[in-house]
């Protein structure tokens, strides 16, 4: 899929998640649902109107802009894992260079949702400190923006453990340090508030 996701109607966007096209998956619509998720907390701070709330929109927009392209580079970690996964093997040389470049690329695809999971966890945060400060009328956005970002934090580590099983399994050199940041990042997730 050579279109940004972000282009697609939202109608063709569900289409397409519910079709059988492996794109886009579950770390992209987990990139799509945070980024709607952070795009309600910073509508009950546009609604809210305080300058007093200026600096937060404005970390609130960075991570958003960290979360969108999130979606995409999914569809792109996942496509550069299948193209490893179809290099020849018909020698050993072949077989050795498939094998390296099915492990850099089953790397990207966990290290791509555990970003997305870092950033996610930091829009936690800010919900957070938000809640006690917007207006009482949209305080249920800053509370559903939230469980939407939860949510897709979800979504994703399920997308990196996918990728980080099959490197556990190849004993990969970079599976080690990747588990332990998925499981912290997982607990970081849930103690948020």
């Amino acid at each position: 899929m050579s279109e940004s996701l972000w282009s697609l109607p939202a109608d063709e966007l569900l289409r397409r998640a519910a079709s059988s096209d492996p794109t886009p998956g579950g770390g992209s619509i987990a990139a799509v649902s945070g980024a709607l998720g952070l795009g309600l907390v910073l509508m009950a701070v546009a609604v809210t109107g305080d300058p007093a709330l200026d600096a937060r929109r404005e970390r609130g927009e960075a991570l958003l802009a960290r979360v969108v392209p999130a979606a995409d580079a999914d569809v792109a970690a996942f496509g550069a894992l299948m193209d490893a996964y179809g290099m020849p093997r018909d020698d050993e040389a072949s077989k050795a260079a498939r094998a390296s470049a099915v492990e850099a690329a089953s790397v990207r695809a966990t290290v791509e949702p555990l970003d997305l999971v870092a950033t996610l966890v930091e829009g936690l945060a800010l919900a957070a400190e938000l809640e006690p400060l917007v207006k009482r009328s949209v305080v249920s956005d800053v509370h559903a923006g939230a469980d939407l970002v939860r949510g897709a934090g979800r979504a994703a580590i399920r997308t990196a453990d996918i990728n980080l099983a099959a490197l556990e399994r190849g004993d990969a050199p970079a599976a080690a340090g990747l588990r332990e940041r998925r499981d912290a990042l997982a607990a970081a997730l849930e103690e948020a508030v």
